[in-house]
């Protein structure tokens, strides 16, 4: 790979977040997932738990609180990464092996907003190990495109953005997929330079059905048209990396406007769409030449 993925992965705490195109929040700083997400099991008596929220929020001391098996209630001092929108709070004793806990992640406030947003609330069980393991990702393995145009769910206006189809290789840790964060990189784009762009990091995906992962990133225009290479790394409770970085897929989009064809199949790759209307455009010459012979 053209640069090194790790050393950007550890500067993420100086890291700005870059202007990717989300499911919009609308200025609401909604907690988004937990990791370890409800009603996991297995996690590890080192674990640190955590909670990602939405782009607008701002953590200012509000008190995350674990319930122990019995029912004590002990308030953690935790960590906040502004970079990644991520609240982490490490339990001040070892977690009892196979017992139930439950966290409490408090509702934050906005920057522009003057209501608070979401909180959550997340029983596990653990198990019986200490995660002492690095995680193992096989990385994106692979890539499609395509361009959405969309009502703003803020403005109610007309948007146009990429929608890249991420597919995730096979992820494991001793610890177990649930206590895993995915953190993605733009590695390639019309405005990554020296670095590759982090986007936001999201916990594991836990709700996809069979052995591939799929995963969405939203770009606006000017991020990605041409070349678009994406990689990543999965992270575990203990803040051990998975050594993936290497892995890195790529797709050459279209500008709009172009053809977009008639597949009734769903979005294809941008090659796909890019192929139809070289087609297209060679048959319309075709047809000019045998009508002017």
């Amino acid at each position: 790979m053209r640069r090194t993925l790790a050393a950007v992965t550890l500067a993420l705490g100086a890291a700005a977040a870059p202007s990717v195109a989300r499911a919009a929040s609308c200025g609401k700083p909604d907690l988004v997932d937990m990791v370890p997400p409800d009603l996991a099991t297995g996690v590890p008596l080192n674990a640190r738990l955590g909670a990602h929220y939405a782009t607008a929020a701002e953590y200012q001391g509000e008190d995350v609180v674990l319930v122990h098996p019995g029912g004590r209630e002990e308030a953690l001092p935790a960590t906040w990464s502004r970079a990644e929108q991520f609240l982490q709070v490490t339990p001040t004793e070892p977690l009892l092996a196979n017992s139930e806990y439950t966290i409490r992640w408090p509702s934050l406030r906005g920057i522009n907003a003057a209501a608070p947003g979401l909180d959550g609330k997340a029983k596990f069980q653990t198990g019986a190990i200490i995660d002492v393991a690095p995680p193992v990702f096989d990385g994106v393995t692979g890539l499609t495109w395509d361009l959405e145009h969309a009502n703003d769910e803020c403005t109610d206006e007309q948007i146009e953005r990429y929608v890249f189809d991420l597919r995730l290789g096979a992820a494991s840790d001793d610890g177990g997929t649930s206590g895993l964060t995915l953190l993605l990189f733009q590695t390639q784009g019309p405005l990554v330079m020296e670095q590759p762009t982090p986007i936001p990091g999201r916990a594991w995906p836990q709700d996809q059905d069979g052995a591939e992962k799929h995963i969405q990133v939203r770009l606006t225009t000017d991020l990605g048209v041409g070349q678009v290479c994406f990689a990543g790394f999965v992270r575990d409770t203990t803040g051990v990396l998975s050594d993936s970085g290497h892995v890195e897929s790529c797709v050459h989009t279209t500008a709009p406007p172009f053809f977009r064809g008639c597949s009734v199949t769903g979005a294809g790759s941008g090659r796909e769409a890019l192929l139809a209307s070289l087609a297209l455009t060679a048959l319309l010459v075709w047809r000019q030449r045998r009508r002017s012979t």
